[in-house]
């Protein structure tokens, strides 16, 4: 069974700026590779993402100088990542309590999606009265009754995916 990572709009937008500044490495890019080629050094990976989530990026690409014509293609080897993965999801329904619109509809697309990590830069964001803080600023936990969803800050769940073991925090919050 793939581990099923949703990227926030900030890991895709690391990673695609990383690229184009010639970076190799990143945690941003880690990921995104992971999901590219489907495999990690933890096994298979899969993309959960949402079309509300893809047509955000490309307003994000455009405001970054990248062309229209780019900026959508893009967003056609995102979409057709998740096409050969398990979700392309519509998008979450709006009724989990956070402020921000869009990180609500990240956090929904993760759960509606069945991820096991949602991965953000800005991790913060995604504090809510049902979100724990396993590690301040590096892990968060979501409990659902459809399961558990890690939140992990870009250079947590890069380091997990290259093969460091989770801290204790996270092991624990999984295995109740």
């Amino acid at each position: 069974m793939p581990t099923r990572l949703c990227l926030d709009l900030n890991v895709w937008l690391g990673a695609i700026l990383s690229e184009r500044l010639e970076r190799r490495g990143t945690a941003a890019l880690t990921l995104v590779d992971a999901v590219r080629s489907g495999a990690s050094p933890r096994g298979p990976v899969a993309l959960v993402i949402s079309w509300g989530m893809l047509n955000r990026l490309r307003e994000v690409l455009i405001r970054f100088d990248f062309g229209g014509a780019e900026a959508d293609r893009l967003i056609q080897v995102i979409a057709t990542l998740a096409r050969d993965g398990p979700s392309l999801t519509l998008g979450g329904v709006g009724v989990l309590p956070l402020d921000d619109e869009e990180d609500r509809h990240v956090l929904e697309t993760a759960l509606a999606g069945g991820a096991d990590m949602l991965v953000t830069q800005n991790l913060r964001d995604f504090a809510g009265h049902d979100v724990r803080t396993l590690i301040a600023d590096r892990w968060h936990g979501v409990e659902t009754s459809a399961g558990k969803l890690l939140i992990a800050h870009t250079y947590a769940a890069a380091a997990w995916l290259r093969g460091e073991d989770l801290p204790a925090e996270v092991r624990a919050f999984l295995q109740r």
